[in-house]
């Protein structure tokens, strides 16, 4: 059932199956962070199948479900704000830039950048929201294969013009360039000086502000997308009426990942130019491995919506997922000082590695219970919403 100009009904009260896969969005990142960033032991089959089994099964997947519940996340508030008959564009504009702004900051302090892209792409939903579902499908698919796109048709006309030898010999010469770059970033970034690592972050976030790069819409648009998409059809409170679409998008979710893992690599390294082949090996945005997370979002969805009182076994997600942005920050923290120069600079072994993932996520999750028992909303959450209302807003119970 949709509103006015396709906006969505949304529910009114709090879904706990969202909160749920936002808890369980923050325990793939402390996974695959952890992995990613303080592992001892490089993630081979069978020297180290936990590390294998996360980057497989948990790292970019995480991202795309807290992307994906983004847009869940913005359909919902805005559903709202219009059934009050508020202006939903300064509302949200204030929301959006409140987020550009924790993540400028996240991302000087930490290495997590992820806040800022979401709050740019964001805007993009504002004029999107209305368009009929066809429509957004066809701009969510857009989106997916947009840096596909743009680097087929650039290096295609880079050999109409000038010729295969002389593009091919461009590009390589741009990836060489380019990777000495990443080098020299990464260098400063080692820095055991921390006041220098968050100048050298700054000066990177503002020499970027504007390039093709942050122009160019991407994946996670289209997760937004498929979002707002999932609340104006009631994908989420109706997940029994909607099994086989669930069950749909879980297979190509799951086909979508193994290809990605097992099939695309199959291809030749060098396809016409090195940009042409290194798309057709990203399955140019179609065959992502990220789509995964439909499989788990899918999964738990239908479980919850067959079995509720799975829910009170998943409740340590659920409290996790209530405070998702406060949690988020506070991993990005404890995992940037627990891995970094110019922290404890630590690597871990597996096991020992699995045990600081459980230990971080059991300590969030006690830790929002016992903050959610005397307050509404996690504290990030609460100048968040103060500052997308500009005015004060209770935050203890009672």
């Amino acid at each position: 059932m949709q509103g006015a100009n396709g906006t969505p009904a949304v529910p009114e009260e709090r879904l706990v199956i969202l909160d749920i896969l936002r808890g369980l969005a923050v325990l793939g990142m402390i996974l695959a962070h952890g992995q990613k960033m303080m592992a001892a032991l490089a993630p081979h089959w069978p020297e180290n199948p936990a590390g294998w089994a996360i980057i497989h099964l948990v790292a970019e997947k995480d991202r795309a479900i807290f992307a994906l519940l983004f847009g869940v996340s913005f359909a919902v508030m805005m559903g709202r704000i219009e059934a009050r008959h508020q202006p939903v564009f300064p509302v949200f504009l204030r929301r959006l830039a409140v987020l550009y702004l924790i993540g400028f900051f996240v991302e000087a302090f930490t290495r997590f950048h992820i806040l800022r892209e979401y709050a740019f792409w964001g805007v993009a939903l504002l004029f999107l929201r209305t368009y009929p579902t066809r429509t957004l499908l066809v701009v969510a698919a857009i989106c997916a294969a947009s840096f596909s796109i743009r680097d087929l048709a650039d290096s295609s006309y880079a050999v109409l013009t000038q010729g295969w030898e002389t593009a091919r010999n461009q590009e390589i010469s741009s990836q060489q360039t380019w990777w000495l770059s990443l080098q020299q970033k990464e260098q400063a970034l080692a820095s055991p000086e921390y006041v220098a690592v968050v100048k050298s972050r700054v000066q990177h976030m503002l020499g970027s502000l504007i390039s093709a790069e942050r122009l160019t819409p991407g994946i996670y648009l289209t997760f937004f997308i498929l979002g707002l998409l999932a609340i104006r059809h009631r994908i989420f409170t109706e997940a029994v009426k909607h099994r086989r679409l669930i069950l749909g998008f879980m297979l190509a979710g799951a086909t979508a990942w193994a290809a990605a893992w097992w099939l695309l690599p199959l291809l030749p390294e060098q396809v016409i130019t090195p940009r042409i082949g290194y798309r057709l090996h990203t399955g140019l945005g179609f065959i992502d491995e990220q789509f995964l997370a439909f499989t788990w979002i899918g999964g738990i969805t239908l479980l919850l919506a067959t079995r509720p009182a799975g829910a009170a076994i998943l409740a340590p997600l659920g409290w996790v997922g209530r405070m998702a942005l406060t949690n988020y920050i506070l991993h990005a923290v404890v995992i940037d000082f627990a891995c970094a120069t110019y922290g404890l600079n630590l690597r871990l072994n597996p096991p020992l590695l699995l045990l600081f993932s459980a230990a971080l996520f059991l300590t969030l999750a006690i830790g929002s219970k016992a903050w959610l028992t005397h307050f509404r909303y996690g504290p990030v959450e609460w100048i968040w919403r103060c500052l997308t209302y500009w005015h004060w807003q209770p935050i203890k119970k009672g």
